[in-house]
């Protein structure tokens, strides 16, 4: 009940002009805080912590990646980070939005870090929640793996996956307290387009961390502390000098879903510090 009633408090639009047309929703006024999920979640993703970041009277954004959620499938099959990066400034441009804090999970946290490289002035800060700036050979091997199992058993939807991708990401302790999140989780994957995934995961699993020109855009790393996945975070101390690194306490790869107070404290902290 409570993730319909936050949907009643959102205007919802499709950035329109290029292609694709990128799903977007918004509410609040203020400074705004750009949310950018992970590879596979929308929108929706974000709704245990949105409440709590309500709290602080900022004008909240949150967009599906594209091809993901309701978002569109690029034409090109374009999935690239830089192709990201342009879906991002165009609908900061569209929303008129000149400079906002950017927050990403994940392949989000890709999107962001590289966007805020490209366009300093335009970012206030950036958080980048369990980001990925570089593949492990066990880790790529186990994604080329379910890529490649997706193509030999006919190219299912992602629902066929979901007990193995949301212990992957929340763990099986916090999915047995929870009762809720297979069925949340299902219902997510089903509704998305599992070949427009399966792209955007074999871009992402293509792409690498690129040294940078440093930049003085604040920015904050956090880290699950379940999350056992690889933290190859060493190019960002050059390219961010300004940079805080913290441990979500309890969260996993998503915290915005299984550590949202906590989330949300460590991104109330950080914006305090940075707020011009």
């Amino acid at each position: 009940m409570a993730l319909l009633l936050a949907g009643m408090f959102v205007s919802a639009a499709s950035a329109r002009g290029q292609s694709p047309q990128i799903f977007y929703e918004t509410d609040g006024t203020g400074e705004a805080l750009v949310l950018v999920p992970d590879w596979a979640h929308d929108t929706g993703s974000w709704f245990r912590v949105l409440p709590l970041l309500r709290e602080e009277g900022r004008r909240l954004v949150r967009y599906d990646l594209r091809g993901q959620g309701r978002s569109g499938a690029p034409a090109d099959g374009d999935y690239s980070l830089p192709a990201h990066r342009a879906d991002l400034l165009r609908l900061l441009d569209g929303l008129g939005i000149d400079r906002a804090h950017l927050v990403g999970t994940g392949l989000g946290a890709a999107v962001v870090l590289g966007f805020a490289l490209e366009h300093p002035e335009r970012a206030i800060s950036v958080t980048a929640i369990d980001p990925r700036l570089g593949w492990s050979s066990d880790d790529r091997a186990e994604w080329e793996q379910l890529l490649g199992a997706w193509e030999r058993v006919g190219r299912p939807t992602l629902g066929e996956y979901t007990s193995v991708l949301a212990a992957r990401w929340l763990g099986t302790d916090f999915i047995a307290r929870n009762a809720w999140t297979v069925a949340w989780y299902d219902l997510m994957l089903r509704r998305q387009s599992a070949a427009a995934l399966i792209e955007s995961m074999r871009a992402y699993l293509g792409s690498g961390w690129e040294e940078a020109v440093p930049v003085d855009v604040p920015a904050l790393l956090l880290l699950g502390e379940r999350w056992e996945g690889t933290r190859n975070s060493g190019g960002l101390g050059s390219a961010f000098p300004i940079q805080w690194r913290e441990r979500v306490d309890d969260g996993g790869a998503q915290p915005a879903l299984d550590a949202p107070g906590e989330l949300a404290e460590r991104l109330r902290e950080f914006l305090e510090r940075v707020s011009p």
